[in-house]
């Protein structure tokens, strides 16, 4: 069927416009010298929060280097929120699949990632890979759902975000601000910091300050350390996510508040990374992506994007991604083929020449054709489904996308826009393309049998369960069994 005499094209999406004439090779690397790879994902992180993406305020000479020795991927999709982005990360699937829930998970939730997934770590531990992560994980704090239970040798960080605590340790309110009074009288239960499966300490504000630092101190270190073989190391940065706490050698050094200190404390973080991977001839043997797991908040910056966290509106999911191997990923170059967090799991699979899953259904694909800048690669992905959760909200076709009616923010009716010249969402031509919509009808009732497009559908994968769930540490200060200090 003829979509659209001159503006639906199989092809748009795997057009990547070069910034720079680099050409490099698209081959996969040899078995004999199976690539590293570090995958920074930054915590509400804005689309145009960074230089690189346009950000005329926060300084990241660290990110624009990077940008400058690398690739930026303008249409990299997340989640609108937190745990299901990360889902898509591990298992290369679309949130819903894998991790069928109405939003994130919280301490002590019964429910979580199943262990019955197939990680990313996973896949490459088996193919001979050390694992790491340090950071925030937030795919359940209980019995089999921590890293530990997910395919990764080492884990140190914080299990959820670093606002899922009680008022009175600091965790509701910015760095100098006085802390609210509670909404209810039994709170969230203490936040703790886990080295593997054990709690380090309960999160205090000197705590939040220090985590950017710690964390990249933690990354070198295990750089140092595994930098002999092949490695993953997943390094989610709790910054730039509410309560906004600056490291104290960063606090007050932007003239733009607080929120521009962290994003310039984590240029800090990924400057240190790279100058490490450079220092001990790593560069030309690692693959770093640099993201973030959703759109930004009101504090951030989203331009020229409409919308903002929690939506799906190209503000709430779309997200800045650079993609950095010296010599193999082009330098000075972009690329706005559709891809996302989903990809990044067959992709590193295919690099370190390891299995993917059979028995699964997996939506991701390998993207190294766009990673690479191989001339003519065909579209990674003609269809992108936008979920909130449970409810499918919006539909990408080629350059096309529809906001669904039961988009509640989007209005009682379906909206359509053309994101190649209208990339706001601002001007909707629905009535003048009748013939899109035809074709959106299809995909829609595609989805419906596959996830659903309000509830939890065929298609989704069962949720890890337990019983007698309970938070790493109780509201009175006990950790759990199995992972006190020792």
């Amino acid at each position: 069927m003829k979509i659209c005499s001159h503006q639906i094209i199989a092809g748009t999406l795997g057009a990547c416009v070069a910034v720079m004439a680099a050409t490099i090779t698209a081959e996969q690397p040899s078995a004999g010298s199976k690539p590293n790879f570090i995958v920074i994902n930054i915590d509400d992180l804005g689309y145009a929060d960074i230089a690189p993406f346009g950000s005329k305020i926060n300084r990241t000479p660290n990110l624009d280097r990077m940008a400058r020795e690398g690739r930026r991927m303008t249409s990299f999709y997340a989640a609108p929120v937190c745990s299901p982005s990360r889902a898509a990360l591990m298992t290369g699937c679309y949130p819903k699949r894998a991790l069928p829930i109405p939003g994130v998970l919280f301490p002590g939730n019964d429910v979580g990632l199943s262990s019955n997934e197939v990680t990313v770590a996973e896949i490459l531990k088996q193919a001979g890979y050390a694992t790491g992560i340090i950071g925030k994980w937030h795919l359940g704090d209980q019995a089999g759902m921590l890293p530990l239970d997910q395919g990764f040798d080492y884990y140190f960080g914080l299990p959820y975000s670093n606002d899922m605590g009680p008022v009175e340790d600091g965790v509701k309110s910015d760095l100098g601000k006085p802390l609210p009074q509670p909404k209810k009288k039994r709170g969230q239960p203490p936040l703790p910091l886990i080295r593997n499966n054990t709690v380090v300490k309960r999160v205090l504000p000197d705590d939040q300050q220090s985590l950017v630092e710690l964390y990249t101190d933690e990354a070198i270190r295990f750089i140092t350390e595994k930098g002999a073989k092949p490695f993953f190391l997943y390094l989610p940065h709790n910054a730039v996510h509410f309560p906004i706490y600056p490291g104290k050698s960063w606090a007050g050094r932007s003239p733009h508040g607080i929120y521009s200190d962290w994003v310039e404390e984590v240029d800090w973080s990924v400057g240190r990374v790279l100058d490490t991977l450079r220092a001990k001839g790593l560069a030309e043997r690692t693959l770093v992506i640099f993201t973030s797991d959703n759109g930004g908040t009101p504090r951030g910056i989203n331009a020229p994007l409409r919308g903002h966290k929690g939506s799906t509106l190209e503000g709430g999911m779309r997200v800045p991604m650079i993609a950095w191997w010296p010599g193999r990923v082009p330098a000075g170059t972009a690329c706005d083929a559709v891809t996302g967090m989903f990809d990044v799991l067959p992709t590193l699979t295919a690099l370190a020449g390891g299995k993917m899953p059979a028995d699964r259904k997996i939506d991701g694909a390998d993207i190294w054709p766009q990673l690479s800048g191989t001339k003519d690669a065909a579209p990674a992905h003609e269809t992108f489904y936008y979920f909130r959760g449970l409810q499918l909200q919006a539909i990408r076709y080629g350059d096309w996308k529809l906001q669904l009616a039961a988009a509640k923010e989007q209005g009682p009716e379906a909206q359509l826009y053309n994101l190649k010249t209208d990339i706001g969402e601002a001007r909707n031509v629905a009535a003048e393309h009748p013939e899109v919509l035809r074709k959106f009808q299809e995909l829609t009732a595609a989805m419906a049998a596959d996830l659903g497009l309000t509830s939890v559908g065929p298609g989704c994968r069962a949720l890890g369960k337990v019983a007698d769930a309970a938070p790493l540490i109780s509201h009175d200060g006990k950790v759990r069994a199995g992972h006190s200090s020792p």
